[in-house]
């Protein structure tokens, strides 16, 4: 979905984007007293590839009064460097998809609309094919993570079965992807007016049929997962969001419909991802057989010449909705872009699901949100 605003002056159009929302860094800590109080800190420095990302644990024993998050400590300039690239899509295309790589296909998709609703008459409308293909790539991306995430919360609470099976079967689907665009992040293969890369029907063939094999061996992992009593023993009941408090904090994405629809703690988390696994299988066979999309996404006028325009485009990822918007000038040239992961309106809501928890959970609690620390990048 895209919107365009107009705007008289730059100061209105700044405005807009500035209100799109994100998570403000805590001001300051406030200690708690008593002689068995304490604070543990975590980060910002992890193992391997994670983003820096800080955490501070205010506990009273084993249990956790309060966790502050402090972001922000890694700036790469993306939105910038998107700025600076105008002109050369293929550079901003990449710039996009790689500001958190686990959701390239969602970034690519909403760089994408944004630009065919700017421009009109540079991009043409995706055809059904091209929409088709990007569909998929996205659900392909969905499944993946979700996959993973199911995966590695077996494994914080040392279910190895579901945790190696897993580990395993989200390699599948990121081949599946290769087999589309050559790339298991989906990369390289969506553009604005389309997508660079043909999607056969033999190709088509090829991956229902990979599905077709793949889909019960992952069922059945999930499924000694959610069916083994010690494991549900650490995820019912545990960072635990409740309904009222996730609509105030405005979470969005697995996050919220975990709380809305479930009881908002790990197990619930857990079990939305698992719904959404078995959706995304639905809409694949359905774009497969040709049932979806029905329609050519509707067109814009573009953006206004007497004024400032705000394009904002949202993209359906896999963690939440994912927006992109751009400010452009009254002579069409891009000013301003704007990047907010659904990570940015979540982290409150881990933060939250840690109160009154032993810090023991912790790991469970962060997996079941698997928060992005570099996806909005200012």
């Amino acid at each position: 979905m895209t919107e365009l605003f107009s705007f008289k002056t730059i100061e209105e159009a700044e405005a807009k984007l500035d209100s799109l929302g994100g998570y403000k860094d805590p001001a300051e800590v406030v200690p708690l007293k008593g002689a068995s109080a304490h604070e543990v800190a975590v980060g910002p420095v992890h193992a391997g590839v994670i983003e820096p990302g800080h955490f501070r644990f205010q506990c009273m024993g084993e249990d956790v009064y309060n966790l502050q998050i402090f972001l922000g400590y890694q700036h790469r300039g993306v939105e910038e460097a998107i700025v600076n690239a105008a002109g050369n899509i293929a550079r901003q295309i990449a710039l996009a998809e790689t500001c958190a790589g686990d959701t390239s296909a969602a970034a690519a998709i909403a760089f994408a609309e944004l630009m065919e609703r700017a421009f009109p008459s540079r991009f043409r409308s995706p055809d059904i094919e091209a929409l088709r293909l990007r569909n998929i790539l996205l659900e392909l991306e969905r499944i993946a993570n979700h996959t993973g995430d199911l995966g590695a919360l077996a494994g914080d609470v040392a279910f190895l079965q579901t945790a190696s099976f897993c580990g395993r079967i989200r390699g599948e689907y990121l081949n599946m992807t290769a087999l589309f665009c050559g790339n298991r992040f989906g990369r390289n293969a969506i553009v604005p007016g389309g997508v660079r890369v043909e999607a056969t029907p033999e190709k088509y063939g090829e991956i229902e049929a990979w599905i077709g094999r793949v889909k019960p061996e992952l069922d059945r992992a999930l499924k000694l997962m959610f069916h083994e009593h010690s494991v549900c023993d650490r995820f019912d009941g545990t960072g635990r969001v409740p309904k009222d408090v996730a609509e105030s904090i405005g979470l969005v994405g697995v996050a919220r419909r975990a709380s809305v629809e479930f009881n908002g703690d790990v197990m619930a988390r857990a079990l939305v991802r698992r719904i959404e696994i078995n959706e995304a299988h639905m809409k694949i066979a359905k774009l497969i057989r040709g049932e979806a999309p029905a329609s050519e996404t509707p067109r814009f006028d573009g953006l206004k010449p007497d004024g400032f325009t705000v394009a904002v485009s949202t993209s359906a990822a896999w963690r939440g909705p994912l927006v992109h918007a751009a400010l452009f000038s009254p002579d069409a040239k891009m000013v301003r872009y704007r990047i907010v992961d659904p990570s940015a309106h979540n982290w409150p809501g881990l933060a939250w699901a840690l109160r009154g928890e032993q810090i023991s959970n912790f790991p469970i609690c962060n997996k079941s949100f698997n928060l992005s620390y570099c996806g909005t990048d200012r």
